[in-house]
């Protein structure tokens, strides 16, 4: 990344985190942004589809469980061989709103599972696309807001979601 690029990484890192927050926006956000923690989120409302009665509930509920895990493997592995460091700040404004991890920062593990997850889930229901997307959109953006990731990690997490969630259906097809 370039010098312009970094300032526009870092400019929308910063109008995100202090533009369009109030004290009820950011409850909702931080909840909905730990409810993506380890795919938990997905899994969920997979599971809830299959006990509600959808056809092929069952079979996207079993299918997510190893896409949403190979995804955060292979997001790792990305991680590790970039070793981004996460935005920090010493300016208050600008503080988390949730625990910072551990791990680097890009690509963003819940960009790439929400997006993963939602190749996954819109291949066994295709009618619920834009809303396994939308979810997918709002999760991924959820950490920019809640400032543990820059806009890149977001987009190349998305990236990583999208190319690995098509691998796996392709593979679910073939196999």
């Amino acid at each position: 990344m370039n010098i312009e690029e970094e300032s526009l990484d870092q400019d929308v890192f910063v109008a995100l985190r202090t533009r369009g927050h109030s004290p009820t926006l950011e409850k909702i956000v931080v909840i909905f942004s730990r409810m993506g923690n380890w795919g938990l989120f997905w899994l969920g409302l997979s599971l809830f589809l299959w006990l509600i009665g959808m056809d092929l509930g069952r079979g996207m509920f079993v299918f997510l469980i190893p896409l949403i895990y190979s995804t955060l493997l292979v997001n790792y592995l990305i991680k590790q061989a970039l070793k981004k460091k996460r935005p920090v700040s010493e300016d208050p404004e600008l503080k988390p709103l949730v625990k910072v991890p551990s791990s680097y920062s890009s690509p963003s593990s819940h960009a790439a599972m929400s997006f993963a997850a939602a190749i996954g889930m819109t291949f066994y229901y295709a009618p619920l696309w834009a809303v396994f997307f939308g979810l997918a959109f709002l999760m991924a953006w959820s950490r920019v807001y809640v400032g543990v990731h820059y806009p890149s990690d977001v987009i190349a997490g998305t990236f990583v979601g999208l190319v690995w969630g098509t691998v796996m259906v392709v593979a679910l097809i073939v196999l």
